[in-house]
């Protein structure tokens, strides 16, 4: 679910009806649905004509599925010869327009309606403009005026287009299981699930909003397991580790750390080694870390970064390199669902 679609042509909503469902549709893999008319399917992107937004390119990567329609612009393609190519004709196709559902068609309308006629009232009102002091300025530059800019039809203020963006960047949410071997109270087993909303609050932010924890199931009937909870009121599993990866599970204490809940994962999941040379890296023997290295801060060995090994691992979903951003604000971390499962 990728977020790199550009607005090659942005449209603005004023006071229009709700848009129909009917044209072709573009489905995104973030879970949003375009609806239009595409006019390329190319090798790199497809790009389709919107009813609101107007022209929109969306990288390959990014989408789900294309299906095929009858488009609204079919209608209009028929229905705009019967208009003169005057201010007034442009005018009331745009209003025809508007009553279909095209919106963006009827802001195109209007606007060659004031390029014909500049002084054309109904159709500067259609567009938002305001008459200041006997000249007409554009709402485009009213809504500038006023600190917005013009984002998927909407105009919104730079930091909320920026959060909208970033909340839609691409995530993955790891789906696993702990297990404690001997017989433990529902107590217990629900504190582990707890400890493990933590770790996934910490990878969360260690990774900028792109790892975290979907669901865990943790149960007390033992068996194979990502995880194998032992020591049950301890921080460590005995000796000087606070955890260890085997083959098939990893070996954690019952008080795990965050910490080393995400450095025993990726061991477990990307078959990463440690990474003594980058400081304060998750997957050094730090025991202040808080980062992931990437490609831009790593120092090797090993010869790759642990971010880039995730997002290699992850490589459908296009994770993107950290940006080591203080000033950016992650969006809350998706909900861990815990089971708990006794017996």
């Amino acid at each position: 679910m990728s977020l790199c679609i550009r607005l090659l042509l942005p449209a603005f909503l004023f006071l229009f009806p709700a848009v129909r469902s009917d044209g072709d549709e573009v489905a995104l893999k973030d879970g949003r649905k375009l609806v239009g008319r595409v006019v390329e399917e190319g090798d790199a992107a497809v790009a389709i004509l919107t009813y609101k937004e107007g022209p929109i390119s969306v990288p390959l990567c990014d989408v789900k599925g294309v299906v095929k329609k009858p488009s609204l612009y079919d209608a209009y393609d028929k229905k705009k010869t019967d208009f003169e190519d005057s201010a007034d004709g442009h005018f009331k196709l745009g209003q025809w327009c508007k009553e279909q559902g095209l919106l963006w068609q009827a802001r195109e309308e209007w606007k060659v309606a004031v390029g014909i006629d500049p002084a054309h009232e109904a159709a500067h009102k259609a567009l938002g403009d305001e008459r200041r002091k006997g000249e007409w300025v554009s709402f485009e530059q009213i809504q500038k005026e006023k600190g917005l800019e013009l984002f998927e039809g909407r105009w919104l203020k730079p930091a909320e287009i920026e959060r909208i963006k970033f909340a839609r960047r691409p995530y993955y949410g790891w789906v696993l299981t702990a297990t404690y071997k001997d017989d433990a109270d529902r107590a217990f087993l629900d504190q582990w699930g707890e400890r493990a909303k933590e770790a996934s609050a910490f990878m969360w932010k260690l990774t900028e909003g792109q790892v975290y924890v979907k669901e865990i199931t943790v149960t007390d009937k033992g068996g194979k397991a990502d995880f194998t909870i032992v020591n049950k009121d301890a921080i460590k599993i005995g000796g000087g580790a606070y955890a260890a990866t085997g083959a098939d599970t990893i070996t954690a204490p019952g008080k795990i750390l965050a910490y080393t809940f995400f450095h025993e994962l990726i061991h477990f999941k990307y078959k990463f080694p440690h990474c003594e040379n980058c400081r304060r890296c998750i997957m050094s023997s730090d025991p202040y870390a808080n980062t992931v290295c990437d490609d831009a801060d790593h120092k090797k060995p090993p010869d790759v970064s642990c971010w880039s090994t995730i997002r290699k691992y992850h490589k459908d979903l296009a994770l993107r390199p950290l940006a080591r951003d203080p000033k950016v604000e992650l969006p809350p971390v998706p909900e861990t669902k815990v089971i708990v499962k006794d017996r």
